[in-house]
């Protein structure tokens, strides 16, 4: 018989209130936790950018509202979760020069190996991405 898992197993996870002020606790949160996985500066620095463009864009798709940010380690790879509970997809802006948001996705893709996005069974969406453990 299947099982449906919808939190990964043994995964380090940060609830947070979808506001601006709590970002930077998304940010501490994730250097502490790569610098515990034994991750290399370089992939702390993309781990944490990771969670920061994830977290900002979950504040923004669900105010006041709870989010969780995951990590968890996948053999060389650290994987990033973050929970809002909206169902609307992340769509990918076309930005101009002078524009000061809209290069969310573009960045997590570039400081990953993978991402993408999956809607929850309990309602909401993960956004989520894969990235090196030593880069």
């Amino acid at each position: 018989m299947g099982q449906t898992v919808t939190e990964p197993i043994g995964a380090d996870t940060l609830t947070i209130n979808a506001v601006p002020e709590q970002a930077s606790k998304a940010r501490a949160f994730a250097r502490a936790t790569l610098r515990r996985y034994g991750c290399s500066p370089n992939s702390i620095d993309n781990g944490e950018l990771i969670v920061s463009e994830l977290t900002t864009n979950a504040i923004n798709a669900a105010p006041g509202q709870k989010i969780e940010i995951s990590l968890f380690p996948v053999g060389e790879l650290i994987a990033i979760y973050v929970y809002d509970p909206t169902d609307d997809l992340p769509k990918q802006k076309t930005v101009g020069p002078g524009d000061e948001t809209g290069r969310g996705i573009p960045i997590v893709k570039y400081c990953s190996r993978r991402s993408g996005v999956f809607k929850s069974v309990s309602g909401g969406k993960v956004v989520w991405a894969m990235m090196e453990r030593y880069s």
